[in-house]
């Protein structure tokens, strides 16, 4: 089993952060290793293209887990650790941003994740989705071909209930240290 930390699948994003990849050669790395018979486990990080960039980040990266399928998605939240500098940095000096990096509120995070997974197109039942880490506000996990639907109810369901309910419903800020 190989992780491959994506991060993203939207060529802006991947440029301002200074991945050193595209879509494309993510894509191309991962087809050579299913060739090989490796087992794949892609890693998105969710909030990774801030406020500005949140939809084409879902789009970009539901398409290019889509194209690729692997045995494993996972979703984590992007946390600043040592400051958010680096990636502010990388947004100002990029000719497609808007030059600045808003981080998402848990809830954009949450409506970000809505977008990522109604927009993935992988229907076998291989492949496991994982949103368990540490530093994601809500858990979720399942077989994308069986429990897709399953997973979009209970993330809608938090999603549409108040948001004086999050304290209910999300993870703590003090339970998603790293």
């Amino acid at each position: 089993l190989v992780y491959v930390g994506c991060e993203s699948g939207d060529d802006v994003v991947l440029s301002a952060v200074r991945k050193g990849e595209t879509a494309e050669t993510s894509l191309d790395a991962l087809v050579k290793l299913q060739e090989a018979g490796i087992k794949r486990s892609v890693m998105i990080l969710l909030g990774l293209g801030g406020r500005e960039h949140s939809q084409r980040h879902a789009l970009g990266s539901a398409m290019l887990c889509s194209a690729a399928r692997p045995e494993y998605v996972s979703v984590l939240t992007t946390s600043f650790p040592r400051g958010k500098q680096r990636v502010e940095e990388g947004y100002e000096v990029n000719d497609d941003t808007e030059g600045h990096f808003e981080e998402l509120t848990p809830r954009e995070g949450l409506e970000e994740l809505e977008t990522f997974l109604s927009h993935l197109d992988i229907s076998t039942d291989r492949t496991i989705f994982r949103s368990d880490h540490a530093s994601n506000y809500l858990v979720l996990k399942g077989r994308l071909g069986r429990d897709k639907e399953k997973l979009l109810q209970e993330l809608r369901a938090v999603l549409d209930a108040p948001p004086e309910d999050d304290i209910l419903n999300l993870r703590p800020e003090w339970a998603r240290g790293l």
